[in-house]
Order: structure tokens, then sequence, then C-alpha cells
């Protein structure tokens, strides 16, 4: 869940930025008289938002690898006993899927940031119009979260919703399903 909050937040703010933020500092109409066609402006714009919540998400994970790093160190260091118990990092397998599962997820984020973007005149309506994307993809995210939720045709066809539960299921070693 982490993992699409992540590229959710990296997301939005380029996004907003560089759709309503260039209305707002009257940039957009320059960008507009220049040789690129609307088409390479648009995948271009696409792209710097995607780079963003990619390089949030991985700055993150990161920074979460190396505190868990120091945690499970500590934890291996003491006797096992007390409130951690007995921690350790988790296989290596579980962290390339992870990273891997970043990329359509920075791609459908960024995509939709931007699409919401897109329809704001400053940058404050802009933040308007991607609240209703956070309520929307939250609950999509929370569903994975129950045990007895399970990937199966229907629930791999909801788009947060299946992407989740298919990292569960590979992290947990049921990649038959």
């Amino acid at each position: 869940m982490l993992l699409m909050i992540w590229s959710l937040t990296g997301a939005f703010y380029p996004a907003v930025d560089l759709c309503a933020g260039e209305k707002e500092r009257g940039t957009l109409e320059t960008l507009l008289s220049c040789p690129a066609s609307r088409t390479e402006i648009a995948f271009g714009k696409l792209l710097t938002v995607m780079v963003f919540s990619f390089a949030t998400c991985l700055l993150n994970f990161m920074s979460l690898g190396i505190t868990s790093f120091f945690v499970t160190a500590g934890s291996a260091a003491s006797s096992g006993f007390g409130p951690l118990g007995s921690l350790e990092m988790p296989p290596t397998q579980c962290l390339i899927w992870l990273l891997l599962a970043t990329l359509p997820t920075a791609a459908l984020f960024s995509a939709l940031s931007l699409a919401a973007a897109a329809f704001a005149r400053s940058s404050k309506e802009g933040q308007y119009y991607l609240v209703p994307l956070i309520m929307i993809c939250l609950p999509l995210m929370a569903i994975p979260m129950f045990p007895a939720t399970r990937l199966d045709l229907g629930t791999s066809l909801i788009p947060v919703t299946g992407l989740m539960l298919l990292l569960r299921s590979l992290i947990e070693g049921r990649s038959e399903e």
C-alpha cells in the first residue's frame, strides 16, 4: 500500500505544476508556439511526471529499506525477545517484484494526475481536482489489505487492487494463483 501511495503523491504535485502552473505563469502559450507537436508536449509532460513519481517511490523505498536494515540488524543482535521479536529482511525476490510494480503504477497515476490537472486553471483548483483521485484510489488500495481477499479473475481486473493482490501473492510465495 505504501508503494501505491508514494507513487500517487509523487505524481500529484508535478502534474498540477506542469498543467495549472503553466497556465498561471503564462508559459503554456509559449510552449504551444514552439515547433514541437502537441502530442510530443503531452508525452514529454507525462514522462516528466512519471520520472517524479518513480523517483519518489524509489527514494522512499530505499529509505524504508535502509531503516529496515538497521532495525533488523538490531533485532538480530538482541536476544529475539522483546517488542519487535525476531525480524529479518524480506527476500531479494520480493524487493525486485516491488520495484517492477513501481513502473506501471507510476505510469497509471501519472496519467490520471495529468488528466485531472489539465482541467484546472490554477494550482489551487488543480489540487481540488486531484483530491477525488486520492479518495477513489484509497479504497482500491485498502481492499487487498483484507485477509479474505484473493486474487482471481474478478479482482485482477480492478486497476489498483489487482496489482496489489498480485504483489501480495508473489511476496507470500503463492505464485501459482
